[in-house]
């Protein structure tokens, strides 16, 4: 990854084992004891391995935000009647998944590849001797963060899913049985408990972007707030301490401001590594915008995916300083003549926070948060208006966020209903294209409502969408699981699929 060799080295070494399914085939050599986890290097190269399953996770060409953002009524894609190779992907959108899509398997399969690098790490974290028990410790703490975040994605995505802990070295022992859905949070919790334990307040410059004491209590938060245990919640959120936002939101995007004051947990790219650069701009910028978006002279570059829609345009508010940070549009009559339907006339908005034009071409030098000190206070504020109503604590942690978008302030007469009701659009507004909006949805209850609304509005000029589109029955809110693990795995089926 970015700014650590190491963590390069974890990931040329998981390519060089061959980080397929993990599913769908024997455990690789280095989750056996007997082949490997012989010294403290070998233990850290599976952790850095983790990390990479991480970068590969949330890199545009791993589609996780597809299930988060574009599954949302935050983003849809730009339909190409010329080139229909994607439809599985675009099935996400509009609620036609079936058991069999493509994307669902790859993305159930990088998420249990990665937790399985974690679980190499946790089952041998004693088998061999540390430079020190600090060190020991960091590195434990570390896969049991990232498990429990990767957990964490799956049961909101999948609910009921398998859940393994050790290296299995035949998958017939493991793979069969979904554990319960309170089964998993209790273990996603245990595991971020635990690493708030061991992981660091912060790293040096040679490890930035590991994981710290400060993501864990956001995790933890997350996790709590989902529950709706809101003291919990609260009391993870105060625990997050040592940052502060930044003064400018558009800053925060820009590649040069990469691990900033307000970053907690961010995963990292670089274009000065080979392999290791990102380039969500090429996947998210409007079809043939080519050189004027992406800087490319082929005509053909921009795939039209994450394309905001036209609910998240209209939601933000008169001055809000975040809508020309997050959205751009792409200007040409091409537009027009093409008949592309997400065009207002001639102009395609596109996501702007991750629009920075590549130096070098494919190479692209974004990072991608994962949380960020605004999201900290928003959740915070959410919590305490659900378990006191809205405090004063909860106006100052609501209104920090507004300010730096040039909002006033939230009025102190709100009632609880109308304070939650502000406290989920400011963050939607913050977070978007962050891969959160539909986990919110989802944790408030909102998801049916706001998504057939969307949906209804979506028909009114998307006039390709099938008639079953936006068919939000209560099992679609779970992503059936995937057809090849129930074949091969004999994995129980979700409710309805």
């Amino acid at each position: 990854m970015k700014i650590n060799s190491c963590i390069i080295i974890g990931l040329i070494f998981c390519m060089n084992l061959g980080c397929n399914k993990f599913l769908d085939q024997q455990p690789q050599d280095f989750a056996s004891s007997t082949t490997f986890y012989q010294n403290a290097t070998q233990v850290k190269e599976v952790l850095n391995g983790a990390y990479g399953g991480l970068q590969s996770l949330y890199a545009a060409g791993g589609n996780f935000w597809a299930l988060t953002e574009m599954r949302s009524d935050n983003t849809t894609f730009e339909y190409n009647n010329e080139d229909r190779g994607s439809l599985q992907l675009e099935n996400v959108d509009y609620f036609q998944v079936t058991t069999d899509n493509n994307y669902l398997e790859s993305i159930w399969s990088s998420i249990y590849n990665t937790i399985a690098q974690c679980n190499g790490v946790i089952s041998h974290i004693d088998d061999v001797t540390y430079d020190s028990d600090t060190v020991k410790n960091q590195i434990y703490g570390q896969a049991l963060f990232l498990r429990s975040l990767l957990y964490f994605h799956l049961v909101r995505l999948w609910g009921s899913v398998p859940l393994v802990l050790d290296v299995v070295d035949d998958p017939s022992d493991a793979y069969h049985k979904k554990a319960t859905v309170d089964s998993l949070y209790a273990q996603i919790i245990q595991d971020a408990v635990s690493a708030t334990g061991f992981l660091p307040d912060n790293w040096p410059s040679a490890d930035l972007g590991r994981a710290t004491k400060g993501a864990a209590n956001t995790l933890l938060g997350e996790v709590y707030l989902t529950r709706k245990q809101y003291q919990k919640a609260i009391d993870a959120f105060d625990k997050v301490t040592g940052y502060s936002l930044m003064a400018s939101y558009s800053a925060l995007y820009l590649p040069a401001n990469k691990n900033n004051t307000e970053s907690i947990f961010e995963i990292q790219f670089s274009n000065a590594i080979e392999g290791e650069a990102s380039n969500y701009l090429y996947h998210f910028a409007p079809l043939y915008s080519g050189f004027k978006t992406i800087g490319s002279f082929d005509p053909n570059s921009g795939s039209g995916r994450n394309i905001p829609t036209r609910d998240l345009l209209g939601d933000y508010e008169s001055g809000d300083l975040r809508k020309t940070a997050s959205i751009a549009w792409f200007v040409d009559p091409l537009n027009v003549d093409k008949g592309y339907v997400e065009a207002q006339h001639d102009s395609v908005p596109y996501i702007n926070k991750y629009a920075a034009k590549p130096t070098v071409s494919g190479k692209q030098d974004n990072d991608f948060y994962v949380y960020r000190y605004a999201q900290v206070l928003l959740w915070k504020a959410e919590a305490i208006n659900e378990l006191s109503g809205p405090i004063s604590s909860a106006y100052t942690a609501i209104n920090q966020v507004r300010k730096r978008a040039g909002l006033k302030e939230l009025s102190s007469v709100l009632n609880q209903e109308k304070f939650r009701t502000a406290v989920y659009h400011e963050q939607r507004m913050e977070d978007a294209f962050e891969n959160h909006r539909w986990f919110q949805l989802l944790r408030t209850g909102k998801a049916k409502e706001v998504m057939t609304a969307n949906g209804q509005q979506q028909k009114t000029y998307q006039s390709w969408l099938p008639a079953s589109s936006y068919d939000l029955q209560d099992y679609k809110l779970l992503f059936p699981i995937p057809l090849t693990e129930i074949q091969l795995n004999g994995i129980e089926q979700n409710e309805g699929w």
